[in-house]
Order: C-alpha cells, then structure tokens, then sequence
C-alpha cells in the first residue's frame, strides 16, 4: 500500500477493490500462504458444517426424543457452530490486519513473523467478537419477535409489510456487520475492545456507509450463493463423484478467494476511512505498535493498551 494519507481519503468503492488486487497480487507469496494456514480450514469448516449437521440431524431422528429435544439439539448444534466458527475466523483476520498495516507502514516482517504475533492478535479480538455475537443475538430474537407474529396471521396485505420488514432487517444486519468488520481492525490497530472498538468504528463509518455496504455485499453475497450452490451439488445434484468433487474443488476455491478478498478489504476501508475523517496515520507509532505485538513484548502491549485507554478517557 503505498498511498499517501489525502490519496487514501479519496478513494472510492472501485478504488478500493483495485487497491484491494494490487496488494494481493504484490504480496501473493505471503497471502498465499495465510491464505493455506488460516483461510483454508475455515473455508472447510464453512462447506463443511451443513453437510455435518444433516448427518447429525439424520441420527437424532432416529432416536426416540420428543421433538422438543430434536429442536433443543439443533439449536446447540447451530450455537456451537457459530461461535467455533467466529472464533475461527479471527485467525484469518489477525494475520491479515498485522499483515497490510506492516505492509502500510514498510516494516520489515516475514510469514513466520505472522505466525508469532496472530495468537495475541487473536486475544484482542475475542472480547469484540464476543460483543459482537451478543449484539447480533440480540437483534435477531428481536427480528423473531417480530416476524413469527406476522407469519401466523399472514393475508393479502401482510404480505407487504413482511418484505418491507425483511428489506429492512437485510439492511440493519449489513449494517451491524460492517461495523463489526471495521471494529475488528481497530481492535488490532488501535487499542479499543468490545463496545468500544464497536462506538469507534461506527463513528469512522460515516460518510462511507454505503460503500462499506456495497463491498459487504459484493463479498458475502456470492460468498452465501456458493455455499448454497455446494449444498445443492452435493445433496440434490445426479451427478457422479468425479463432476462432485470437481464441482466441490471450485466452490472451495472461490470460497478461499472470497474470504481473502472480503479480509484484505476491511483492513483498507479502516485506512480510507481514517484518512476521509482526518485522523492522522503515524506509521512510526504504528509499526511499533504491531512490533508490540511479538511474543517478547507482550508486557509493553499491556502497557501500551492502559496508556491509550486512559487518553481516550482523557485522564
């Protein structure tokens, strides 16, 4: 990334693709390899999961459960799965914010670096991504709330409410998201956890929501499209197993592109909108911040982080 600050503030929703490309394609090497170490299991627990949970689903019908328990078992499986895989997902996303700040601030770093500094990245970022769980939580049993009702007394003109419902639901989950995506990189880069790393990022979203939004969906649209798609290959399709596996290698493949792509794009709308707000990127502070980030200098982290919540509080 070699922007300067006021370019950076300029850049757009085709800017920051074309930025995004540039990078990947200049530092392939090292993407190719988080992309195999991290991307890689993720994208087979995503595939994966529907595939398990059928079989799962399969046998416990079998049993002789009241439907009660079926429905209880489903719904712990699907929490189980959620949760192992955001946490998951935080691997990913470690190595590749640590990633395209080092390349931002030209330090000097190599895979291996990666690899040392992801588990205290990983650290930070649990207590945002457990916020950012409770919060989806929160609003989705709201969204249940509300739509179950209307469901059961649906008629002629219902119907309209329902999807003006649904398109605004759509439009609040993408939303929490992208401030999730956003406060997942302020987290790394800045110090600020939970509902804190959540206020920051939503304050650094105004002005680029909407293109926030658009990138959202550009990723996580096909992202989900995929998923289906090898759902229904696998379950629905009459093709033999060499057209499966085939079929299979390709929505693996895409789904790793996706993510990779999805990943490297958050970190830089951080950077864009950093610079459209005005707020100074010190690369010196920030390349010895991410140099506080090796196993050696976990104390200085510590240190680090209560010196910059006491200035956030202005103490």
């Amino acid at each position: 990334m070699d922007r300067e600050q006021e370019e950076l503030k300029s850049i757009g929703f085709w800017g920051i693709i074309k930025e995004t490309c540039k990078i990947i394609y200049t530092w392939k090497k090292m993407f190719t390899k988080i992309t195999l170490s991290f991307i890689l299991p993720l994208s087979i627990i995503l595939l994966a999961y529907p595939q398990l949970n059928d079989y799962i689903s399969r046998k416990v019908d079998k049993t002789r459960g009241g439907k009660k328990t079926i429905y209880g078992f489903y719904g712990l499986l699907t929490l189980a799965d959620i949760v192992f895989t955001l946490i998951i997902f935080l691997l990913p996303t470690s190595a590749i914010v640590y990633t395209i700040a080092s390349i931002y601030t030209a330090k000097q770093f190599s895979f291996k670096t990666v690899l040392n500094v992801v588990p205290n990245v990983w650290k930070m970022l649990m207590v945002t991504i457990a916020v950012q769980f409770l919060i989806m939580l929160a609003y989705n049993c709201v969204a249940l709330a509300v739509f179950i009702p209307l469901l059961l007394m649906i008629n002629g003109y219902m119907i309209y409410i329902l999807i003006i419902l649904l398109v605004l639901y759509m439009m609040g989950f993408v939303y929490i998201n992208i401030i999730w995506s956003l406060a997942n990189v302020v987290t790394v880069l800045e110090n600020l956890k939970g509902f804190v790393a959540m206020k920051k990022s939503k304050a650094l979203l105004k002005g680029k929501v909407l293109v926030a939004s658009a990138l959202f969906v550009l990723i996580y649209l096909p992202l989900v499209s995929v998923q289906i798609a090898f759902d229904l290959i696998l379950n629905f399709g009459s093709l033999g197993i060499v057209s499966k596996v085939g079929y299979g290698a390709i929505c693996l493949l895409l789904t790793l592109v996706l993510i990779l792509l999805g990943l490297v794009i958050q970190t830089i709308v951080y950077f864009v909108c950093k610079s459209f707000h005005g707020e100074t990127i010190d690369k010196s502070y920030l390349a010895n911040h991410l140099e506080a980030f090796m196993p050696g200098n976990v104390p200085a982290l510590a240190e680090r982080n209560v010196l910059f919540q006491l200035e956030q509080l202005n103490i």
